[in-house]
């Protein structure tokens, strides 16, 4: 198995807080594991305690030529940036710049002007993805950040009084010249789709700054903390179903256009979709009279995860290039004996196969950014307040009907799994107890070993659980978008969501839940918000998808080299997950043509091995 090697920005910073010199050799190990980010060149800055350096990759006009680390004449600041910023003309106009200076400067400048202004708190003013470092000469300290739903990533580790950062944990794994050490207590949190609440990673000692989480490092010592946390107690009443729709339009469309910044044309990774049937809508319409490219992908035999019809409708609506594929033999595992290997984490998604094709063919298109969907369905998660609200509201009698209406639909045991009812229950004990009722913790799966259970459960102690909102403001989720870009990038490709924006976030979290699912129609809103946007077809479609029997078929075509992976005696997975369960689970899956919830942890655990495997590898190969 190969490395993967990606092509976006990324820097490194080491800070040495006594008054020992700095070692260079740290700094240019994890230099080197980061040089296939920069096609572009680097550049570095070293003083007696402090490095930084930064390899480029442009994909915004204004960052073209632009040699980083970054420092303005006048200003004791330097700064290394990987992202983009998102509220440009709202950021010039609170900094009182005029339009033609804000225009002529790059992101990275915009962020040091802002810290210049208002130091540490710059980031209430900052809409973007980002990951950032500022180095402040005249206080002597780090100032680090990360974007509010993290769709950059940040990793960081503490030797003694040396800090190393980077933008990826391998870089930051490897800095000190060791062979990097699993951190085998993350594995529980991989297989439940979970990530840890302190940002630890799969390398012992490297932790991920979490979304939305600033750091300070200075000399005596180091603090972090939130500086973004909208709160969903605080919700919109009192609207008419236009005034909310037409709100929610202009904040996404307003997403979608400044995700248009590019040097190169814009494509859109589009299925039949809501999502990105409305992110692509939504950019042909702002591209006008210029054609929009399009890449799908579609089924000849596997007829049940096929969207083409939605796709046409989607092609014939809006002025689109539409590119499409068939994509039957891209299931799972389909690249397995030749798959390249990303050496930060295994793959998060069991179609990457299916989306590497589309990314390969965004490339020979001449596309380096592609729009996508993602974050559509997250951001939807307090849906299921939709009962609790209405009723909250006294509209008892358009409460009734919609019950009706869903329990019609689905059925008494549905409703009850979904926890639409009890949510009305626990409205009433929030009014009745003044506070917020604490929800009673999920039991863990049955095919956790005990030592997974234990561990979990003892690192878990004292964090609540997640709800509703997860989904949206979630770190595993955060993880496995920010994680895709290095997939992405292998393509010269940068990904960006429209509805991973935090302003989109802020207002759906204070939406009441009847206006994210209505009358049995999900992600209402968006629907009525887009009625004259989208196809008729698209938008009044009311189930997605499903893409199980691409799952089972990429099992299938594999079958004797899994079987052989599921076997192996020395399979990390053992640890945590039963071996008797996983070999049924196996069989199962073999000998039916029936997809379960729970093949998804086979398929993960397999995963796994083959990306643990790739890593003793390369230790046992690069050991002296």
């Amino acid at each position: 198995m190969k490395l993967i090697e990606t092509v976006m920005s990324a820097f490194v910073v080491v800070y040495e807080c006594s008054n020992t010199p700095l070692d260079p050799g740290v700094f240019e190990r994890a230099m080197q594991t980061l040089k296939h980010r920069g096609p572009d060149g680097r550049d570095i800055l070293l003083t007696d305690r402090v490095a930084l350096g930064h390899w480029h990759f442009w994909t915004t006009p204004e960052e073209v030529g632009e040699r980083q680390p970054l420092k303005l004449s006048g200003l004791p600041f330097s700064i290394v940036l990987d992202g983009r910023l998102d509220n440009r003309v709202e950021l010039c106009i609170e900094l009182g710049m005029e339009p033609a200076v804000g225009k002529s400067l790059s992101d990275a400048a915009l962020i040091l002007s802002s810290y210049a202004r208002w130091s540490t708190a710059c980031l209430d003013h900052l809409i973007g993805d980002f990951a950032m470092v500022i180095l402040d000469e005249s206080l002597g300290q780090l100032f680090c950040a990360r974007d509010a739903l993290g769709e950059r990533s940040l990793f960081y580790a503490w030797h003694g009084t040396r800090l190393v950062l980077a933008s990826e944990p391998w870089a930051v794994a490897s800095a000190g010249g060791l062979l990097p050490e699993l951190n085998e207590n993350v594995l529980p949190y991989r297989l439940l789709m979970k990530a840890t609440h302190d940002g630890q990673t799969l390398f012992k000692h490297v932790y991920e700054l979490l979304p939305a989480h600033g750091i300070l490092v200075t000399a005596s010592g180091s603090r972090s903390w939130r500086y973004w946390q909208p709160n969903p107690v605080e919700r919109l009443r009192g609207k008419a179903d236009a005034d909310y729709a037409d709100e929610f339009r202009v904040l996404l469309e307003n997403s979608v256009r400044c995700r248009m910044r590019s040097i190169t044309p814009v494509g859109v990774q589009m299925s039949g979709g809501l999502d990105s049937g409305s992110v692509a809508c939504l950019a042909a319409r702002i591209l006008a009279h210029q054609p929009l490219t399009t890449i799908s992908y579609i089924f000849d035999e596997l007829a049940d995860c096929d969207e083409r019809s939605y796709i046409e409708a989607l092609k014939k609506h809006s002025n689109l290039y539409s590119i499409q594929f068939v994509g039957d033999n891209f299931g799972p595992f389909s690249d397995f004996e030749n798959a390249e290997q990303n050496f930060n984490q295994p793959p998060g998604n069991p179609f990457q196969p299916l989306i590497e094709q589309v990314y390969q063919i965004a490339q020979q298109e001449g596309l380096r950014v592609l729009l996508t969907g993602g974050g559509g369905d997250q951001l939807y998660g307090a849906s299921v307040n939709w009962l609790a609200d209405l009723v909250g509201e006294g509209r008892l009698w358009e409460a009734g009907q919609n019950l009706f209406s869903h329990l019609r639909s689905l059925g008494w045991r549905t409703t009850l799994k979904m926890g639409i009812l009890q949510r009305v229950g626990t409205r009433f004990l929030d009014s009745l107890l003044g506070t917020r009722y604490l929800h009673r913790r999920r039991s863990l799966p049955s095919w956790l070993t005990p030592l997974a259970c234990e561990a979990f459960q003892k690192s878990e102690k004292d964090i609540p659980f997640e709800d509703q909102y997860s989904g949206l403001l979630g770190k595993w989720v955060a993880s496995l978008y920010s994680s895709e870009a290095f997939f992405a990038a292998r393509f010269n490709l940068e990904l960006r969501r429209p509805y991973r924006d935090r302003r989109l976030a802020e207002f759906v979290l204070g939406l009441p839940g009847y206006q994210l699912y209505n009358h049995g129609l999900y992600k209402y809103i968006l629907r009525t918000a887009l009625q004259d946007i989208l196809p008729e077809a698209v938008r009044m479609r009311n189930r997605p998808t499903p893409f199980n029997s691409l799952f089972l078929r990429g099992f299938k075509m594999k079958k004797t080299v899994l079987q052989d992976c599921i076997q192996n005696p020395g399979a990390i997975w053992r640890k945590f997950v039963r071996s008797d369960w996983l070999v049924k689970q196996s069989e199962l899956l073999f000998s039916s043509g029936n997809f379960r919830r729970e093949d998804v942890v086979l398929w993960a655990c397999i995963s796994f091995d083959a990306w643990h495997h790739s890593i003793r590898s390369f230790c046992s190969n690069e050991a002296p």
